[in-house]
């Protein structure tokens, strides 16, 4: 089955109604591995069915043994493809092998684990308004930090991509690499000190944080420059602490249920019938 089939039934598949293009002012909604109620997570389908909603996306990468960047979440392909093995361990033409699809439904058997650049041509020719990439580094591979600069050259993303989840040695060679791409400071303490001090290290173009920071936390960081992502609840549907965070002007929030939280803002925001 053909890409534009899968993202087609990707489409389809989710509720007209939960369509969405994010409005202006609320906090930009990132696809928690792409849109994984409707598609296998971290594959094209699921990519491409977030951007055709109006979705930002979050992915994660690693780098296979002859330093090719692939897209997969855990350590082994054991979970999400039809064989066994460390991403780390397998060359590009191993992975390439498996099938990333049919674990989630037969209708999307053959799927494969996609690279990083076929994920960023999937973004350039679908976006229809520039999207965020959040880029989830998981394990820190040498010279993984020079490959992964070199594409988001190649496709012009500086202003629509950040990476998280790596050390500050890491990020240093981000920077090395290239000075313009957004590197990350990852938080789990609400206290205001810690939030304080983060915004202050040259290393935290972002924030990520799983806690609602106060909207005076957010007014501190704004005024920095700074852009607050909340990963809290991912997996879960929780319109508190979407709305919560809502209110307190986070820039962004990762979830499992994007459209259902575009959903529930735009009913809350629709005009009410007599």
């Amino acid at each position: 089955m053909s890409l534009n089939m899968l993202m087609l039934m990707c489409v389809i598949a989710a509720p007209s109604e939960t369509e969405t293009n994010e409005s202006p002012g609320d906090p930009i909604l990132l696809a928690h591995r792409g849109l994984v109620q409707h598609a296998p997570e971290n594959t094209l389908p699921s990519f491409a069915a977030a951007i055709a909603l109006g979705l930002s996306i979050e992915l994660d990468v690693y780098q296979t043994s002859d330093e090719h960047l692939v897209v997969i979440h855990d350590k082994t392909v054991d979970r999400t493809t039809n064989d066994t093995g460390e991403v780390t361990e397998m060359t590009l033409a191993e992975i390439r092998k498996l099938d990333a699809g049919s674990w989630f439904d037969p209708r999307f058997a053959g799927a494969k684990v996609p690279t990083l650049e076929e994920v960023f041509k999937l973004i350039h020719k679908h976006q229809r308004t520039p999207v965020t990439i959040a880029l989830n580094m998981k394990v820190i591979s040498p010279g993984i930090e020079q490959n992964i600069v070199k594409l988001v050259e190649k496709y012009e993303l500086f202003d629509q991509l950040f990476a998280f989840g790596q050390s500050s040695d890491s990020s240093r060679r981000f920077k090395q690499a290239n000075p313009k791409l957004r590197t990350t400071v990852y938080l789990n303490d609400s206290e205001a000190d810690q939030f304080t001090a983060a915004l202050s290290n040259p290393l935290a173009d972002c924030l990520w944080v799983r806690f609602i920071p106060s909207a005076e936390a957010m007014e501190q960081a704004r005024k920095l420059g700074k852009q607050v992502w909340l990963a809290l609840h991912i997996g879960e549907n929780r319109p508190d602490i979407w709305d919560e965070a809502r209110a307190n002007k986070v820039d962004g929030i990762c979830t499992d249920w994007p459209l259902v939280c575009s959903r529930h803002w735009r009913l809350d925001t629709k005009p009410k019938g007599d």
